[in-house]
């Protein structure tokens, strides 16, 4: 992440690369697009970081991104965007009675709401769809999760740094006022893992967390006739695209048993033979079947969890595997300071401190991976290490060093 401009030649030299960059933005499916939309959007931030002055940067941080978090959770938990027609407009009145709040309450959400761009008010006391306002109910899982769960956690960091017990504890229990994790939270509450099942489908279907990225981060196909195994696999959407590009896979997913019901349901008729759905907890060693896997897929499961706990993972794994098996383990790594570009460094740090607040866990770099897989007994040696374009996961292949 390079230093922020401050001279009226970086301006011109941002808009430049922004004239570029517009040419190649029309092929939308070409890897040319995504590059050059990248670097509109960094060009773009980087103009507006130029020419707005440091302390309107902090008010608006301090009082203006806050609101919009506040209107946006209103929005999402009473399906405000669901309410309004997809075409036309509805009255403010309208609205308020059948989303069941004060109508002055609501008018006032709502035209905070307009100036990111959620909603419009063509007429006066009248609401529209916007661009904007039509992705919501499409990503409520995604803003339900981070709103309702996330940002309570989110604003007891504080508390949790001055809490001498703090070693035992992360900001999300002092929040939920719990001592439960939030994994043993969800568990608790059906609402909330089938949420979270659904937050997460929603963010491997597209970006740089796409389910595609699995297939491409592992040489899947050399493995031939074998077994894998999906730890903590959740409803299977993993396993199951795994048996359908490659046809000699048996896949075995592995979570909680209330998700086996969801599983059982996802798995397509014609891949029964060959994907199953097996109720278990990977803080414990393998079962017989999972003797015989040759490979293990952790995908974005260790960074939900502490050092402590990670290795409790890894090796009740490790005294399952057999000779020769692999542990895949997919996720960010993170890079030095200054080395990726700006808007890469801004959600790997978000990343970071949602994993720190949530879980009392983190992201790591490539030493953190290292230096923790070299502590299981016997040593997890590194074999492998592919980070396919545009994604945010490495794949990293472990194996026993002998």
């Amino acid at each position: 992440m390079a230093p922020v401009p401050s001279s009226s030649s970086s301006l011109l030299e941002l808009a430049n690369s922004i004239s570029q960059s517009i040419p190649m933005l029309q092929d939308e499916s070409s890897k040319h697009a995504c590059n050059a939309r990248a670097n509109v959007i960094e060009a773009c931030r980087r103009m507006l970081a130029l020419v707005t002055s440091p302390a309107e940067m902090l008010k608006e941080m301090a009082l203006i991104d806050r609101q919009n978090l506040a209107s946006l959770q209103v929005i999402n938990h009473y399906r405000i965007a669901s309410i309004v027609p997809l075409s036309g407009s509805i009255a403010m009145s309208e609205l308020a009675h059948k989303c069941g709040l004060p109508v002055d309450i609501l008018r006032r959400i709502l035209r905070q709401a307009m100036t990111y761009g959620a909603f419009s008010e063509p007429e006066p006391d009248c609401v529209a769809q916007t661009d904007v306002s039509r992705e919501i109910p499409r990503l409520s899982p995604l803003l339900t999760y981070q709103l309702d769960v996330c940002l309570p956690s989110m604003v007891r960091l504080l508390d949790w740094l001055k809490d001498s017990d703090r070693e035992h504890k992360c900001p999300y229990q002092i929040a939920h006022n719990t001592e439960d994790t939030w994994w043993t939270s969800a568990s608790k509450r059906p609402e909330l893992i089938e949420n979270y099942g659904k937050y997460m489908a929603l963010i491997t279907s597209g970006g740089a967390h796409d389910v595609s990225y699995v297939l491409k981060g592992f040489a899947w196909e050399k493995l031939g006739k074998a077994i894998v195994v999906d730890v903590g696999g959740a409803d299977g959407f993993v396993g199951i695209r795994l048996a359908e590009e490659y046809p000699t896979l048996a896949v075995i997913v592995e979570d909680n048993l209330k998700l086996k019901d969801s599983a059982d349901g996802n798995i397509p008729r014609h891949l029964k033979s060959r994907v199953v759905f097996l109720p278990h907890s990977f803080f414990k060693p393998q079962s017989a079947l999972g003797h015989e896997a040759d490979v293990f897929l952790l995908r974005h499961i260790l960074h939900d969890w502490n050092d402590n706990d990670c290795r409790a993972i890894l090796q009740a794994l490790a005294v399952s595997m057999k000779p020769g098996a692999s542990i895949v383990v997919a996720e960010q790594i993170l890079q030095s300071p200054g080395t990726a570009s700006w808007q890469r460094e801004r959600v790997m740090r978000a990343l970071d401190m949602q994993m720190m607040i949530q879980f009392g866990s983190k992201e790591r770099s490539y030493e953190d991976w290292d230096a923790l897989f070299m502590s299981i007994d016997p040593p997890l040696e590194i074999v492998g290490c592919v980070h396919p374009a545009g994604s945010a996961d490495s794949f990293m292949e472990l194996k026993k060093r002998a």
